[in-house]
């Protein structure tokens, strides 16, 4: 098999997707060109394949001898630890984010996700269940506010109304570009399932500078039909960054259009938004791309000057009706990066993550 690119614009040496030659489900590809060769891994989600593509010039062809592949050398940059209901994960030689799923948190989460010097860019949690201004925003975690009625979002325990998500069952897979968390979860009210979901988070190995998280939900009416409902809160991917980068202190919010402030980015489509400001000696954020096949592209946001940053396209719109047994996927692209959005490249790295090479398979 053989692949040719051509490329849209020149671009740097960046990870890019290429959509899967039709009837080609390997794990793995081998691609192998002048003096180079590269491996790309299929999505778990998705008929793509990401690979780490050298400098290119645009308005060139590159072309590649294809070979699929069972296995391939994992990773080198990525090492992780599963015990006690935590997953530390490093990256690049240093400590990169802790997954928390033991059961004396209402929701698995993400957290800390710590810059290069290891500072934590999320805002420390507080107790499950505890008091204070609003301790449901745990870090990075997945969360909606009106499910079948059901508030999944804020934490009230035993009260009925109010919802709960339990992880069913985790898999840590290492991969030669990645390492990918898998999960099954089950949403509850009390003691009464409402829903289930597959989640993956993928951590693509780079360096500390930018760094690439895929994460994807798979919704799947198991116990019934599902109303998914109007709500600000949440929608599903929420962030609350330390407090030192909040917007409403030295921070700074931005999204796809230019708008910097919360008056023109809240409640607003855009096809990405970052969220950055100092944390410790560094600048550091969060720029988070939607995928263009998520319902009601491009997304509206939660976003706000305390700090929360959250995708949520159900923001002011008809409830959306899931059928028993039927499923529906999101996709999101966080990248964590240092420097502020201009420094970081955010545009041109949403642009290599919608729009990238076009690939021609013979």
């Amino acid at each position: 098999m053989k692949l040719t690119l051509s490329i849209p614009r020149s671009r740097a040496a960046h990870l890019a997707g290429l959509p899967a030659p039709e009837g080609c489900d390997a794990p793995l590809l081998q691609l192998k060109g002048k003096g180079e060769t590269l491996i790309a891994e299929r999505d778990p989600v998705s008929p793509v394949y990401h690979v780490n593509l050298p400098a290119l010039d645009a308005d060139k062809e590159v072309s590649f001898e294809v070979l699929a592949l069972d296995s391939a050398d994992a990773a080198s940059g990525i090492s992780h630890r599963n015990a006690d209901g935590k997953l530390d994960v490093s990256l690049a030689g240093s400590r990169f984010m802790t997954f928390h799923h033991a059961t004396d948190y209402p929701k698995p989460v993400i957290n800390p996700i710590l810059t290069p010097n290891g500072a934590n860019m999320l805002r420390e949690p507080m107790p499950a269940w505890g008091e204070g201004e609003h301790p449901w925003q745990r870090g990075l975690t997945l969360m909606q506010g009106a499910i079948n009625g059901v508030d999944c979002w804020n934490e009230r325990p035993n009260l009925p109304g109010y919802g709960r998500t339990a992880q069913d069952a985790i898999s840590i897979s290492h991969h030669p570009l990645s390492l990918v968390i898998a999960s099954e979860n089950t949403w509850y009210e009390g003691d009464r399932p409402l829903m289930t979901d597959s989640r993956w988070y993928r951590l693509f190995d780079s360096g500390r500078a930018t760094v690439v998280l895929d994460i994807a939900l798979v919704l799947k009416a198991a116990y019934g039909a599902v109303a998914i409902g109007d709500t600000k809160e949440g929608g599903f991917l929420c962030i609350r960054v330390n407090p030192s980068m909040n917007a409403n202190a030295d921070g700074q919010m931005c999204n796809a259009y230019g708008a910097t402030d919360e008056a023109g980015c809240w409640s607003l489509p855009a096809h990405w938004m970052d969220y950055y400001g100092p944390v410790g000696e560094e600048t550091a954020g969060f720029a988070i791309f939607d995928h263009p096949q998520n319902f009601r592209y491009p997304t509206t946001w939660h976003v706000r000057g305390y700090g929360l940053f959250a995708p949520n396209c159900w923001m002011f719109q008809p409830d959306h009706h899931l059928p028993a047994g039927a499923s529906m996927t999101f996709r999101w692209r966080v990248t964590v990066h240092t420097g502020d959005t201009a420094q970081a490249d955010v545009a041109n790295r949403f642009l290599d993550y919608v729009d990238g090479p076009r690939a021609t398979w013979e």
